[in-house]
């Protein structure tokens, strides 16, 4: 059993997420709704499931399972009362059971997770208008493709093997699977957040929300959009492209931390040169004048399942390149991996190396160089479609920037490969 003075502060824990969730729900009534709980029954819910909790510590294990029974029945009837009413939702009634919950997890020792919970549900009571204008914003098609791929993630990870098959011992099909969610999330959170702002505010917002998706994609939707625009408008898209850009190298440093964070580490430093440099072109065209049109631009449902297999293909097939290059040539053989894995995705050389890395078989600085390679070799590629696809114009605002972003990574791979 706790002490008094645990109880007092445990017990005055619960009353705090109580009135958390009182006061959300008194704060989103509306005037015609009926009001099952508020500011003053939630706290009494979830003392209750604190005393409850308490008493069946205490050798009383009745209580607890009665006192829910009956929360739930007052639950139901408040329920059945409003729904006569006229009103159909339940909210207020479930998360009046789920608060009784977290009363009881705080008297059985669990009083940080309840809290967590609590707050958790509190912001998901708060925004409601948000997710109603995201859930009708959702296709029937990026539904099913959301669905699809948690079902296979729940099902399948833990039926992996967790060991090394194949040439070189490298590949492991759950640490695979584990990377194919890893970037998917990644996406997933982009892609939402341009689905629920709308995305389309301008290219300037475009670019920084689709980056965290995809640079590629936003530099050729873009590219597509500078062409068909007046060349006036070319800094603008130019803009967004760049903003892409240099999120790409952010989310490299993302990936990296996840996996290695001493390798992270040791890429602040070098990975800041290409960074400033397009934070700094950002800055001076968001600063030039003239006039201001938004771009839209289609990005794919990153959720694909398709997709997300043929990531962990191409991370399977760059992890087995890159400890052959390394087996064989040392690390030029690394090198020349980045090199050519930036030709068309940074994401997969960035998790192998590091992978590499964190198990002790590429040295710090082999790893992050081919890091910075790869992300010089994907921005000249980014330039190259701006320059092909956007036209003259864009070309002209475009090619200087990148080459002087890829020159910086560039320099901070060799500062890499002599300090790191």
């Amino acid at each position: 059993m706790p002490t008094y003075p645990q109880i007092a502060w445990q017990g005055a824990m619960a009353l705090l997420m109580g009135l958390l969730i009182g006061l959300e729900r008194e704060h989103s009534q509306r005037g015609d709704e009926p009001l099952f709980a508020g500011v003053r029954t939630f706290p009494i819910i979830v003392l209750s499931g604190y005393l409850s909790g308490l008493l069946t510590r205490a050798g009383f294990t009745w209580v607890l399972p009665v006192a829910l029974a009956g929360t739930c029945a007052i639950a139901v009837a408040a329920y059945v009362a409003a729904s006569e009413g006229g009103h159909k939702g339940a909210t207020t009634e479930f998360v009046a059971v789920l608060a009784f919950i977290f009363g009881a997890l705080t008297a059985l020792g669990f009083m940080i997770p309840a809290a967590t919970f609590a707050v958790v549900t509190t912001l998901l009571l708060s925004i409601k208008a948000p997710l109603h204008h995201l859930a009708q914003r959702i296709k029937e098609e990026e539904l099913y493709a959301i669905l699809k791929f948690g079902i296979v993630s729940v099902i399948v990870l833990p039926l992996l093997p967790n060991r090394t098959y194949g040439p070189f011992q490298v590949l492991n099909p759950r640490v695979i699977w584990w990377m194919v969610v890893l970037i998917s999330a990644v996406s997933m959170v982009g892609y939402v957040l341009m689905r629920l702002l709308g995305a389309r505010q301008g290219v300037a917002v475009t670019g920084a929300l689709g980056g965290i998706a995809s640079s590629t994609a936003v530099t050729f939707g873009l590219s597509e959009k500078a062409h068909e625009a007046a060349d006036t408008l070319a800094q603008y898209f130019a803009l967004g492209i760049v903003i892409a850009s240099t999120i790409m190298f952010f989310r490299q440093m993302l990936l990296t931390f996840v996996i290695d964070r001493s390798l992270a580490h040791a890429l602040i430093l070098p990975v800041a040169l290409p960074v400033v440099i397009g934070m700094g072109a950002g800055i001076y065209l968001w600063r030039q004048k003239g006039v201001e049109q938004e771009a839209a631009l289609q990005v794919k449902n990153p959720m694909d399942l398709w997709s997300a297999i043929k990531f962990g293909l191409l991370f399977a097939v760059v992890l087995l390149v890159s400890r052959a290059a390394y087996q064989y040539f040392g690390a030029s053989g690394i090198y020349a991996a980045g090199a050519i894995s930036g030709l068309a995705d940074v994401d997969a050389i960035t998790i192998s190396v590091a992978g590499l890395a964190r198990q002790g078989v590429l040295a710090r600085g082999t790893a992050g160089a081919a890091i910075l390679l790869a992300g010089a070799m994907n921005t000249l590629v980014k330039g190259g479609i701006a320059a092909v696809v956007g036209g003259p114009a864009l070309r002209r605002v475009i090619l200087p920037i990148f080459g002087a972003m890829a020159l910086g990574a560039v320099v901070a791979c060799i500062v890499m490969v002599h300090f790191g």
